[in-house]
């Protein structure tokens, strides 16, 4: 039995603001009609700060 892993969130490395996000190519599937992720770069944007930044991994808060 495999334990499960605690959630964790991402996180603005200057304002630690949550709301963030990465650049990254979808392609299309054309089995599953949806677009599918298929990379992730390292670029990274706040939304909070309005900035690039690096992003930090922490345990997820549970205000959610």
């Amino acid at each position: 039995m495999s334990e499960s892993l605690p959630p964790v969130e991402y996180a603005c490395e200057r304002c630690g603001g949550v709301a963030v996000t990465r650049d990254a190519w979808a392609e299309w599937d054309v089995a599953l009609q949806a677009w599918v992720l298929s990379e992730t770069f390292d670029f990274a944007f706040c939304h909070q700060c309005h900035r690039g930044t690096r992003l930090a991994e922490r345990p997820a808060s549970q205000e959610r």
